[in-house]
């Protein structure tokens, strides 16, 4: 009898903490994830247009603050990309 309470307890205590790790991964309430760093827009910008970057910079972009990555391509056009710096997301993208 004790060691069906006993398995019982754990079982249940398992499903508690399963509930709650879910609960954390779909609540709107839970920490959001890491803000992108600069690094990380200029390494999403190159993988979207390839080239030397020749600047960066942190703006507002579309009412958001977001990293701004200037390109220069291999035929020479400038590129600013803006990523939104809450979820890595790209805001814009122009051909100067």
């Amino acid at each position: 009898m004790r060691n069906t309470a006993r398995i019982t307890a754990a079982i249940a205590i398992a499903i508690a903490a399963v509930g709650g790790l879910h609960a954390a991964e779909t609540d709107p309430a839970a920490p959001a994830a890491e803000p992108l760093s600069m690094q990380q827009a200029v390494d999403k910008a190159l993988a979207q247009r390839p080239g030397e970057v020749i600047g960066t910079d942190r703006e507002r972009k579309d009412g958001r603050e977001a990293w701004e990555v200037e390109i220069r391509d291999a035929d020479g056009q400038t590129w600013e990309l803006y990523f939104a710096i809450d979820d890595g997301s790209l805001l814009y993208e122009d051909r100067d």
